[in-house]
């Protein structure tokens, strides 16, 4: 089931790049997103890219086979200052499944005492759903956040 919803995801962003305005840039995004799920049925390896959050003005940059225990750097949007970094070992009750209607990744930071979630529909649309719920002072934080780029080298 799981390799069927991976196919039909790497289906949808196909499309999705083939409305792309710039020809070339949706053929790299079509093919990063092939490649990177196609490595991997392992809904975690399947992310990479970079994604904007509006609210608190930084990108999520997810790596897929990084060769560290980094997966996913958060920067500010403007000055590209790494402001924190999400490592494997640091992290745990990591979560990467297929649903339904959507693959989600998710985990919790005792550092941060955060729980942290990314959705990604199965369409079209690029953009990820992003759940933050902070332990510490019981609020949570809900957005949509704007894809960047196919490219996640983590610096």
């Amino acid at each position: 089931m799981k390799k069927f919803l991976l196919t039909v995801a790497v289906a949808a962003i196909v499309a999705g790049a083939a409305f792309a305005e710039d020809v070339t840039d949706a053929l790299n995004t079509a093919g990063s997103a092939v490649s990177a799920m196609s490595e991997s049925a392992n809904v975690s390896e399947s992310l990479q890219g970079v994604w904007f959050d509006k609210k608190f003005n930084c990108n999520w940059q997810f790596q897929v086979n990084s060769g560290s225990d980094v997966f996913c750097v958060l920067k500010d949007a403007d000055t590209n200052a790494v402001i924190y970094q999400f490592n494997k070992n640091k992290v745990k009750n990591f979560r990467a499944e297929s649903q339904t209607n959507s693959f989600v990744i998710s985990w919790e930071s005792e550092e941060k005492n955060r729980v942290y979630k990314f959705s990604k529909s199965i369409s079209v649309d690029l953009d990820l759903q992003l759940d933050i719920f902070n332990n510490y002072y019981n609020e949570r934080h809900n957005a949509k956040i704007k894809y960047v780029s196919a490219d996640a080298r983590v610096n």
